[in-house]
């Protein structure tokens, strides 16, 4: 079949595809690895730029992601070219994301406070939205490879899979070799830019090259955008006005407030609170990557014999019980003198045993659960076709970000606000920021609380089951055989 050839539809994906589409998920989960606890750190505890001064540049930074993520969604469920929809938009991201990647960690180009917040503002706000270009395409890039109700878990499972690989190899690298005694070790984060950059652009390549055989397999638009701005806004909101899709926006909203507010709290965590080195805890995401790997790899066959949504939210609750409870135990000992957890100590120690265990645990639990939430706003696009006759994968992938990652930046500010508040300084002594970090860990625990248990119960509202699936593929035409699996 020649490139731009249309194939016949069907709603099931060859295991070459579903790996391609995995292995694109290295590229953002080395990305999201630094923008998780170590740039927060970096920044603040190395560079020596004041928490509310990194918190606002990270949630300036994510208010303009945001804003690009349904711009390119929607722009590539147009797009037309022998590249396909998406494929174009993937290119381009690749080498200004890593030369970003590198800069952020690399550069210095001030010491004084003004030239920190503006050297990571210009550099973050760069990575975000050159990652947008490839994100947003290739998240709907998956909803268009399968259709196939249960296949889309697995499909999920192997991309939370290979983001594991990405996270947790570009993690171990950092904190068993690269930082070892220290957090605060300036040449292991510069370091850190090398290999971080030239796997984000290695992996990009492959995902690129490797899922571009499917192009001539997937959908091309079927008629071009609205030709004037206010029919194109007309045309976004009637298609988002969806109530299974406005249930999982709507909870991911709250939830993103969360997210903000712990986003890069480990490495404070683990210096101020646990006191363990680098290397103590390097182990920590490799144990977590072998369930991760378990689950992911079996997340089809787990969840065929459950709903979705029911497994999904049992999992959740229980991430709400699970998820902080280290922190409540640790505070219960410092602040009522009980002896629930073992005291700090070494390597291999009690304490060591009993993190890496609840790690294990709740790493799993979140893992198939954001699974199936991929997979089910997956299936949001087909229920949507059938109502509107558009499949707008990249507009459902991206639109909840516009507002989810504005929030998110809404809790960053907060969280700089409460570190600022607790009393946390870069001139601090180490007693004080220790003591600092038990009045945050007592905050975070309250909210970790509230907002997923609000968020919990928005998502319990989605509606589309897998008989009210089945049925959309039907009325829309999608083969259930695998008979054009042998031109994958």
């Amino acid at each position: 079949m020649r490139l731009g050839e249309q194939a016949p539809l069907s709603s099931r994906a060859s295991q070459l595809s579903i790996f391609f589409y995995g292995l694109g998920n290295i590229s953002p989960a080395v990305k999201n690895n630094l923008l998780g606890a170590p740039l927060f750190y970096y920044y603040n505890n190395v560079l020596g730029l004041e928490a509310w001064l990194v918190s606002l540049a990270l949630a300036i930074s994510l208010v303009a992601d945001a804003i690009s993520d349904p711009i390119i969604g929607y722009m590539s469920d147009y797009t037309k070219g022998r590249l396909g929809r998406r494929h174009p938009y993937i290119l381009a991201s690749i080498l200004p994301g890593s030369i970003c990647y590198f800069l952020l960690l690399s550069a210095e180009f001030s010491n004084n406070q003004i030239g920190l917040f503006a050297q990571l503002l210009l550099l973050v706000t760069a990575l975000r939205l050159a990652w947008t270009l490839y994100e947003v395409p290739r998240q709907a890039l998956g909803a268009e490879i399968s259709k196939d109700y249960h296949q889309r878990n697995q499909l999920h499972g192997i991309n939370m899979l290979f983001g594991w690989i990405g996270g947790v190899s570009i993690g171990y690298l950092m904190e068993a070799h690269l930082l070892g005694d220290s957090y605060d070790n300036l040449s292991g984060y510069r370091e850190l830019a090398y290999w971080g950059a030239a796997a984000i652009f290695f992996t990009g390549i492959i995902f690129f090259l490797g899922t571009s055989r499917d192009i001539p397999n997937l959908e091309a638009p079927r008629r071009g955008p609205p030709p004037t701005i206010k029919q194109i806004v007309r045309d976004i909101l009637d298609t988002l006005n969806h109530r299974s899709w406005l249930v999982l926006f709507f909870s991911g909203v709250v939830f993103s407030v969360y997210v903000g507010l712990t986003t890069g709290l480990a490495f404070y965590w683990n210096s101020f609170l646990w006191e363990w080195k680098p290397s103590d805890v390097a182990i920590f995401g490799v144990v977590s990557f072998v369930g991760a790997m378990l689950i992911s790899g079996f997340a089809g066959l787990l969840s065929s014999r459950f709903d979705k949504k029911r497994l999904a939210v049992g999992l959740f609750s229980a991430s709400i019980v699970i998820g902080p409870i280290l922190l409540v135990l640790r505070l219960s000992d410092l602040w009522f003198g009980t002896s629930l957890l073992p005291p700090n100590g070494e390597k291999y120690g009690a304490l060591w045993w009993v993190m890496l265990g609840h790690g294990f645990i709740s790493a799993n639990i979140a893992i198939l659960a954001w699974i199936l939430v991929g997979s089910m706003t997956a299936d949001v696009v087909e229920d949507s076709q059938v109502q509107t006759g558009k499949r707008s994968e990249g507009l459902f992938f991206a639109g909840p970000q516009l507002v989810q990652k504005a929030i998110s930046g809404l809790g960053f500010v907060i969280k700089g606000a409460i570190l600022t508040a607790v009393g946390f300084s870069v001139d601090a002594s180490f007693e004080e920021k220790v003591l600092s970090i038990e009045y945050l860990a007592a905050v975070i625990v309250i909210l970790g609380v509230i907002l997923p248990g609000i968020a919990l119960y928005i998502f319990s509202k989605y509606e589309i089951t897998k008989d009210s699936h089945q049925k959309n593929l039907d009325d829309l035409g999608y083969t259930q055989d695998s008979s054009n699996q042998a031109n994958h």
